[in-house]
């Protein structure tokens, strides 16, 4: 009967070699870790002051543009870390949200005060989508779901969290460990290390991994941060695997610096970032959608042109996209 059992509701059991991130139990930060308790959480919310966002802020309209023959790849801002980037045979998204709130529940936790710049209706085919860690704002099983149920992409994941998309069922699934790659067609995927950390409850905290992405086409490459702090990692991405053509980097998210700095850049940290990975050119992201922290709606862009002009590096260099905007190379 227990046999019966079994083959009806198969136990899927994972387990993960230790490494220099991976103890048995919890992954970890190989430069050390600075993860805030419950209480560190509390004085945050009972000592803030965050800046009032407005309700809702209307999007410009840009046409969704599609790759011609003539160019390497297409890159289009959607939201928060969510970007539709095309290559020649393969589309795909990152961390793609579509939800109104990124939260356990539905009703309440942050919600969006602007629209995806491209709609879930308006996606072309998608091949791929790929996600940097389990956090609410960049791990969005609604969105994933209903991702899966129209285009059937394989999903590329931190070890740790294919169980989640699993248990949703969703079966086209790889899980990478840092330095891990696949590839799609012409196109590989390199899964990196960053400076954060998972949770999806008080309960699991570093039960998976996180990273961030180099996407190599072989005549472009793009590197997707995730979410991340300062860190060596920039530098050791370069080394290993050469500059990108193209960095999407993290600049919101980041006050009050004592709670967020270790594991959210602030802007000129960004522009740091930029100039460790020797980037041809970067775009902004993880700003401007849903409150996740102290900061006015529009101060990280304020802070970042501050960054640009004290480091010498033009806006040309590190652009500022608004939602549905796009840029090829």
């Amino acid at each position: 009967m227990l046999k019966f059992l079994f083959l009806l509701f198969p136990i899927i059991c994972f387990s993960y070699t230790k490494s220099d991130h991976f103890d048995g139990e919890r992954f970890f930060n190989p430069q050390g870790d600075d993860l805030k308790s419950f209480w560190d959480v509390m004085k945050w919310k009972m000592t803030s002051t965050p800046e009032e966002w407005p309700k809702h802020v209307a999007n410009k309209h840009y046409p969704l543009k599609f790759l011609i023959s003539s160019e390497k790849m297409n890159a289009t801002f959607i939201n928060h870390s969510t970007f539709f980037i095309q290559f020649p045979g393969v589309n795909l998204l990152t961390d793609p949200v579509f939800s109104e709130r990124v939260s356990p529940v539905s009703f309440a936790g942050p919600k969006r005060v602007r629209s995806p710049g491209i709609s879930f209706d308006e996606l072309p085919p998608i091949d791929v989508v790929i996600i940097s860690h389990n956090h609410y704002d960049h791990l969005d099983l609604t969105s994933l779901v209903m991702i899966d149920k129209k285009f059937h992409p394989l999903f590329i994941v931190p070890i740790g969290d294919e169980k989640l998309l699993l248990k949703a069922g969703i079966q086209n699934v790889k899980a990478l460990d840092w330095w891990e790659e696949i590839r799609v067609k012409d196109v590989r995927f390199i899964f990196t290390p960053s400076q954060h950390w998972s949770a999806r409850s008080f309960w699991d905290k570093n039960e998976c991994l996180w990273g961030s992405y180099m996407i190599d086409s072989g005549n472009y490459k793009i590197y997707f941060a995730g979410d991340t702090g300062h860190g060596k990692h920039f530098l050791e991405t370069t080394r290993r695997l050469g500059p990108p053509d193209l960095a999407l980097l993290p600049i919101g998210a980041y006050r009050p610096r004592w709670f967020m700095k270790y594991y959210h850049l602030d802007p000129e940290e960004a522009v740091l970032a930029h100039i460790e990975l020797k980037a041809k050119r970067s775009i902004a992201m993880h700003f401007g959608t849903f409150q996740m922290s102290d900061e006015a709606i529009d101060e990280p862009v304020r802070d970042l042109k501050r960054a640009l002009e004290k480091l010498k590096i033009s806006e040309e260099e590190f652009l500022i996209l608004e939602e549905g905007q796009g840029v090829a190379d």
